[in-house]
């Protein structure tokens, strides 16, 4: 958008760019991009007034050797930046993550100055990530990806070096595992009382642990035989105490309704009988009414996997039962988005466990289609 001094266009990423011309008749931008119209605007009145009185002075070159950050620094200023943007903060437990991967993973780039960064040095940083943690891999390096584009968008360097096609979608560590419903049974019956309910929700209604562990008493309505997603639990630390946030799902369709199978009711009311509190009191609560910690949820979950002869189940696997069985029960895509409270149709597809005897049964029935119909 064209103004009377300086001029302001929204970039791609809905960060605001912010330049004019100076009385050296060169275009000038805003050493950074801004949150808000607002702020480039106020930048630009500022610049106004400095030529005004005669105050103003070319800027220097951002290139120059002590304007120029190295990858250490700049990663920590954009992750610090994200954090206390007006629009859309990152949540404590995201930046807690970022800050981690950095400790963990900046290594050889930790010194670089940022526009001597190269596509090569980018791509050997990544082979010498820990190939047994692919997961921290990806994180790594789609943080990295994303930090630089920030740094196009400033000004700092040309062209974003990383490019490596795939790096930030690293191939499954372990192959993921679902229960059918007798092993669900069985997983169920050998789970310790206290926390049959919280993984009888995970695996039967697909609820992360995070989810569970936020539970109101008011978002469990056994008489309607449903239960309400409307928060999440996280940890973070601070000066190195421990912290809770509970706050709103990531995203909208996170906060949702689901049924819970008739079969189930009895033993959640059985379970609920005689526990009394308010109706904002969390439903699964460790001592002091503070939120259940997940270490106490994954060493319920593990001995009850390990009796059925399932010990390398994960917690989050039983949000993959919920969703194969779902789906063999005849759900459709747009059913099992809001199942998992997903916004795309592939991440959806992606916790569902194929199973060769379901698939086989489905071969079966075609070929018996295909007998009748003549083939």
């Amino acid at each position: 958008m064209t103004r009377r001094f300086g001029t302001l266009r929204r970039l791609p990423s809905g960060r605001w760019q912010a330049s004019y011309t100076g009385p050296d008749r060169r275009r000038h931008s805003a050493p950074s991009t801004f949150d808000d119209r607002a702020d480039g605007e106020l930048w630009l009145a500022r610049v106004r007034r400095r030529i005004e009185l005669d105050g103003w002075q070319p800027p220097e070159d951002r290139r120059q050797q002590a304007a120029v950050p190295t990858v250490g620094e700049y990663v920590r200023t954009v992750i610090d930046r994200r954090a206390t943007r007006s629009r859309r903060p990152l949540r404590p437990s995201t930046v807690d993550l970022y800050r981690r991967l950095v400790r963990l993973t900046m290594g050889a780039l930790e010194h670089v100055r940022l526009d001597s960064l190269t596509p090569a040095m980018v791509a050997d940083w990544y082979a010498n990530l820990d190939p047994d943690a692919p997961t921290q891999r990806g994180n790594a390096y789609e943080l990295l990806r994303s930090v630089l584009a920030d740094a196009v968008e400033d000004g700092l360097i040309a062209a974003n070096p990383a490019h490596l096609r795939g790096a930030g979608k690293p191939a499954r560590a372990r192959q993921v595992e679902a229960l059918t419903v007798d092993e669900m049974v069985a997983y169920l019956a050998a789970a310790d009382p206290r926390y049959r309910p919280m993984l009888a929700l995970a695996g039967w209604c697909g609820l992360r642990s995070g989810e569970v562990r936020a539970l109101r008493r008011r978002d469990l309505d056994l008489e309607r035989g449903e239960v309400h997603i409307r928060q999440n639990v996280t940890k973070t630390y601070r000066d190195g105490r421990r912290q809770w946030i509970i706050g709103p799902p990531k995203t909208a369709a996170g906060r949702r309704t689901v049924a819970i199978p008739p079969a189930v009711i009895p033993m959640l009311k059985q379970w609920a009988r005689g526990r009394l509190g308010a109706p904002d009191d969390l439903l699964f609560p460790a001592a002091g009414g503070e939120p259940m910690d997940d270490s106490a949820l994954r060493a319920a979950h593990k001995r009850a996997a390990g009796a059925i002869g399932r010990g390398s189940l994960t917690v989050h696997d039983l949000r993959r039962t919920a969703a194969t069985l779902a789906a063999e029960g005849g759900a459709t895509t747009a059913e099992l988005m809001r199942l998992l409270g997903h916004t795309t149709v592939g991440v959806a597809m992606l916790y569902q466990v194929p199973e060769h005897a379901r698939d086989r049964a489905r071969a079966e029935a075609l070929s018996r289609r295909i007998e009748q119909a003549g083939g």
